[in-house]
């Protein structure tokens, strides 16, 4: 069974697919893992760029579009893995990112680690070094958002509550709300004080549409779990002020 199963879920990424398929393949001093692409009925040339792949080491499954939640726990269902990591295509894994985890993992306390990371643009320039405080379970609550690429879960506990919810298709807090379920049910994260992978911006700003979409999912998720108002915080990675 491989310790880690890297879980890449892409929809017309086809333009970022091969930079992230290539970090996670091309890891240092490590090599107890498996990677699982899931392509969510992407129309570009997606599927054409990951039919190229030969490596032993990756699987790659073509889906009907889902949305990213179904994808992603496709893909966790078909993981051999005792720990998942996963990553969206259009961002990518430093070369030490499993070796560096593994040499963290291993506490039957802690549920999930992270790690600090760096937002490069769409061309792939480094544009700012991000470094998050120690795990606040406080401050998780306050952030608003937590990124999927980079976080190592245990993935039997990603079973046994449940995966992703599918209840909203491309909800734009998937991650989110599943660490929220997490914390909620009283797990313990750990952050790694490394900057272990590559987080893509695409944009300064999002949409308006979707940012109001986001901030009404943020406030009915905080109702059902009862934890007061949603909100954001510095670390929020899109910088979302409401």
């Amino acid at each position: 069974m491989a310790l880690f199963s890297i879980i890449i879920t892409t929809y017309n990424y086809g333009k970022y697919i091969d930079e992230c398929v290539l970090s996670c393949l091309g890891q240092d001093n490590f090599t107890d893992f498996e990677i699982i692409v899931v392509d969510d009925g992407s129309t570009d040339d997606t599927k054409e760029r990951l039919e190229k792949y030969k490596d032993t080491q990756l699987r790659v499954f073509f889906n009907e579009n889902v949305g990213i939640e179904g994808a992603s726990n496709f893909g966790i269902r078909q993981a051999c893995g005792n720990f998942i990591v996963r990553v969206d295509a259009d961002d990518k894994l430093r070369n030490d990112f499993l070796y560096k985890m593994s040499k963290r993992i291993g506490n039957d306390k802690i549920q999930f680690y992270y790690s600090n990371y760096t937002i490069i643009d769409s061309e792939s320039n480094i544009v700012e070094e991000i470094k998050l405080s120690s795990f606040d379970k406080e401050e998780i609550f306050s952030r608003g958002d937590f990124l999927a690429t980079g976080t190592v879960y245990n993935r039997q506990t990603l079973l046994n509550i449940g995966l992703y919810s599918e209840k909203v298709k491309n909800c734009g807090l998937e991650n989110y709300e599943l660490i929220l379920k997490m914390l909620y049910n009283n797990f313990s994260g750990e952050l790694v004080d490394d900057s272990l992978f590559y987080y893509r911006r695409h944009a300064t700003n999002m949409s308006e549409t979707r940012r109001g979409n986001i901030i009404e999912y943020g406030n009915n998720l905080f109702r059902e779990l009862g934890l007061g108002k949603y909100t954001t915080n510095s670390n929020h990675p899109y910088k979302l002020i409401i």
